[in-house]
């Protein structure tokens, strides 16, 4: 790609932002603060850091669409008040400059060393769920964030309350064909990396929302020590920090090596926050009803098709007529048991007492508009998107004549 020479302070961006000071730089990246001359709202404007980087343009422009693709995709769903929202994308000139939401507040790392530690450990579970909730609908949306730290959340006021956003999105990344990071081998140092993340290049382990629940842990560790030691499994209290035992428990479960030691994913974590309660919820059990095997499953846990190269989602079924979703369907609790979400192109059939409910998510729904079909079923009620779930139901991919069934209990 042929780029121009890259807008500096003072010049204007997509004819209305103009660049003030510099917000902060990156190795792919350079944001400043700008004015949108339109509105008179304060907004930030990230270019390329060609001229301020030692990394190749081409991998900077890798990363800067990485950036710009995670930011379109959470403005489709309309976005999360824990994530920084993009406003506009402008590519001209050959030169791609994103213009996100200003976020008025401090990095945590700012935060952290200005006031030290946090004594009250309630505020350090809420930021924790906080967090979780922003990293639960990034997974939703299939996006591994791989990249958490200090300097990438900032503390703002929202509501009231201090809040943390998360303001970088260069090394998120979509979900491949097989639910997990579609470019696991891609390596990202640092102490709140997981091994499968900081050592991409010579492992074999899957990274995937668990990969969110290590950083997430280690971003609790940090708010109640003020320091985060290289090493897993870390419990607080080992480093000094006087916390409650359960948060201790849960930090050490988070950040153990062993991917599958940890919280599944980070629905599961905020749960066990919210309960004060390091012991994961129950977990149910899917039955394969054409081979027989048995899987374990947790919240927020997801089922999808497998994939011929590279790592597997939380449970991935063999599909060769490929019509089962890349992430087909969710499960869920609530205060009255389990639920299915279907998160699929072509729906999820439900079987409880000898009648199939056919259960169909908003991105099936809209291909059926988008062909022009009625996304109604034969009693003329548009289908579900959610469905509850009772011992003994039947969940079928796709239709229930089509061979992928699984049978759901209670463990």
């Amino acid at each position: 790609m042929t780029h121009t020479a890259v807008p500096g302070s003072g010049d204007l961006v997509a004819d209305r932002y103009r660049l003030e000071g510099i917000a902060g730089e990156g190795g792919f990246a350079v944001a400043y603060e700008a004015l949108d001359v339109q509105t008179g709202d304060q907004v930030v404007v990230k270019v390329p850091n060609y001229e301020g980087s030692s990394n190749d343009p081409e991998v900077i422009d890798e990363y800067v669409e990485k950036e710009a693709e995670a930011l379109e995709r959470i403005r489709a769903v309309e976005g999360h008040p824990n994530l920084m929202t993009l406003r506009e994308r402008d590519d001209a000139d050959g030169t791609t400059k994103l213009v996100v939401e200003y976020v008025d507040g401090y990095e945590l790392d700012e935060a952290i060393e200005e006031t030290g530690p946090l004594e009250d450990t309630e505020d350090v579970r809420r930021i924790g769920i906080d967090l979780c909730e922003a990293m639960s609908f990034l997974h939703e949306n299939e996006i591994v964030y791989r990249d958490l730290k200090p300097d990438n959340v900032m503390i703002t006021e929202r509501d009231g309350e201090v809040t943390p956003v998360l303001i970088d999105f260069n090394t998120a990344t979509g979900f491949d064909a097989t639910g997990a990071a579609a470019d696991s081998g891609t390596t990202i140092l640092g102490p709140y990396k997981p091994r499968e993340v900081a050592e991409a290049d010579t492992t074999q382990a899957r990274q995937g929302p668990w990969s969110d629940v290590y950083s997430v842990g280690k971003i609790l560790m940090f708010l109640l020590k003020g320091s985060v030691p290289k090493k897993d499994g870390v419990d607080p209290r080992d480093f000094g920090a006087d916390c409650e035992p359960y948060l201790g428990e849960i930090v050490e479960r988070a950040t153990q090596t062993d991917y599958e030691a940890r919280y599944p994913n980070a629905t599961v974590m905020k749960q066990v926050l919210e309960a004060r309660d390091p012991t994961p919820p129950p977990a149910a059990r899917l039955t394969d009803v054409g081979s027989g095997d048995a899987f374990t499953v947790y919240p927020g846990d997801t089922v999808g098709r497998r994939h011929a190269e590279g790592p597997t989602p939380s449970l991935a079924l063999a599909d060769e007529g490929e019509y089962v979703s890349t992430i087909h369907l969710q499960l869920d609790v609530d205060d009255d048991g389990w639920l299915v979400r279907d998160r699929s192109l072509n729906g999820t059939y439900v079987r409880s007492d000898g009648d199939w409910q056919r259960v169909l998510g908003e991105s099936g729904r809209q291909r059926l508009r988008d062909r022009g079909e009625d996304p109604t079923d034969r009693s003329g009620a548009v289908p579900p998107t959610v469905h509850r779930l009772t011992d003994g139901d039947l969940l079928a991919l796709v239709h229930p004549t089509y061979g992928q069934t699984l049978r759901f209990e209670t463990t």
